[in-house]
């Protein structure tokens, strides 16, 4: 079977086209950026209670593809703070990435408030009655 350069030529050129296309519109597409109010969630260990109010709503600014942010203006905002492990006390607590569930593409520029105080406490009894 002989094979040459010149077989399909036509449908070559036609292929660099497309890629060459496909590639300068990647090549210039830019990222948008959403802030997104998510509900502020904090799970803690059964015997613990947090006696400080905390912020109800976290602003994140987020950056990404269009259909990424279009997915995450469809989920439920929630950002979700783990202190299952935390000890009684005073404490600041950092919020990161890792209480968001975000599409893949999206990035985290900012979290407002990104940190605050809390004061968490061994849990009283109930009264038996």
């Amino acid at each position: 079977m002989n094979w040459r350069v010149s077989d399909n030529l036509s449908y070559k050129f036609v292929a660099l086209g497309v890629a060459v296309i496909l590639w300068m519109s990647m090549l210039g597409r830019k990222d948008t950026t959403l802030n997104k109010d998510f509900r502020l969630e904090v799970l803690l260990g059964s015997n613990l209670e947090m006696t400080t109010q905390i912020p109800q709503v976290v602003t994140v600014e987020v950056a990404g593809p269009r259909v990424a942010l279009k997915k995450l203006n469809q989920l439920n905002p929630v950002f979700t703070l783990d202190l299952t492990s935390a000890q009684p006390g005073r404490q600041v607590v950092q919020l990161s990435r890792e209480g968001l569930n975000l599409p893949i593409g999206a990035k985290v520029l900012s979290i407002s408030p990104d940190s605050f105080t809390v004061q968490i406490r061994q849990a009283r009894p109930a009264e038996e009655k």
